[in-house]
């Protein structure tokens, strides 16, 4: 059956499981949207269209993925305010896919913006439909992007939303996430340092959340009895009420990370986010990792090694 692209990834969305779509309405997907029962939240402007598609995917933990439309093209101002939205999507690790009207081969000669290169800064990936008989193709791609590895925005530009192509040559199915685990001989090294430890602290950042591993943090605290603080966009992954928990400002939480001799870094990069987490208070004197496998939370006196998200 031939159907056109818009179409084709309306009823891709259906079968993903998105409920709905924000927009602001000049994307040229948003009629297929409409048609194929897809209900739209029309936000004031581009980035705040950005901005609810992310922080739906936030408060789902991942689990769902917050969906949005903006206008795009050549010099479009649209895209020009997304950008803010996809920035801080792309800087927080929040993976939302962005749906845009992509610009059309040979019509960017009068533009100063180059699109590509622009919205390749503030995404995971940046997809570009060449070829109608693609969208199968780049709409499983975006997808398993979104669900593998370190959280990001994705963005598909659709220079041409008419143009057709067969849905039975590659039938669509629903895509699934991978992920990696760290090696053993990394995890038993870090325990035992753990154990060796006199003042060990856990240091807990929004990974736990996509991860789902919540519970396994909070087993973990409580068979080695040691205290938890978290980055503010990790608040929650940690009972608040656990007599474990530190905090995650306050001079508490400066008092137990100046004091401890081993951090236990869990589902953060440790970079210096002054306004979501608690600098460490030896960023300077950080060991750099050994490899690009491998990077390194460290006291003065001792190191773990973890696996990157």
């Amino acid at each position: 059956m031939t159907i056109d692209v818009a179409t084709g990834i309306s009823r891709i969305l259906k079968e993903e499981g998105v409920g709905w779509v924000s927009t602001f309405p000049v994307c040229r997907v948003n009629n297929a949207l409409g048609r194929e029962g897809v209900p739209m939240l029309m936000m004031r402007d581009d980035r705040y269209a950005v901005a609810v598609a992310d922080a739906f995917s936030r408060i789902t933990g991942g689990s769902r993925i917050g969906v949005c439309t903006f206008q795009g093209g050549v010099n479009a101002a649209g895209m020009q305010y997304a950008y803010a939205g996809m920035a801080q999507a792309y800087e927080d690790g929040s993976p939302v896919l962005c749906i845009t009207d992509g610009v059309p081969a040979g019509s960017s000669g009068n533009s100063q913006y180059d699109v590509a290169s622009a919205m390749k800064t503030v995404s995971k990936w940046f997809g570009y439909l060449d070829k109608p008989e693609r969208t199968p193709e780049l709409m499983r791609r975006a997808f398993t992007m979104l669900r593998s590895g370190r959280p990001g925005p994705v963005i598909l530009a659709i220079p041409n939303a008419t143009a057709t192509y067969d849905e039975t040559a590659d039938p669509y199915r629903p895509v699934k996430g991978w992920k990696s685990a760290p090696d053993p001989a990394d995890v038993r090294a870090a325990v035992d340092q753990l154990l060796g430890a006199r003042n060990p602290l856990i240091y807990a950042g929004e990974g736990v959340i996509y991860a789902g591993a919540s519970e396994d943090l909070k087993a973990l605290a409580e068979l080695v009895n040691v205290p938890v603080i978290t980055t503010l966009k990790a608040k929650g992954a940690f009972p608040e009420d656990h007599p474990l928990f530190v905090g995650v400002r306050g001079d508490q939480v400066a008092h137990y990370l100046n004091k401890s001799d081993l951090i236990l870094a869990v589902g953060t990069s440790l970079r210096a986010c002054r306004r979501a987490a608690s600098a460490t208070p030896f960023p300077m004197r950080r060991r750099r990792p050994s490899s690009t496998a491998t990077s390194t939370s460290c006291t003065s006196t001792r190191c773990i090694p973890r696996r990157t998200r």
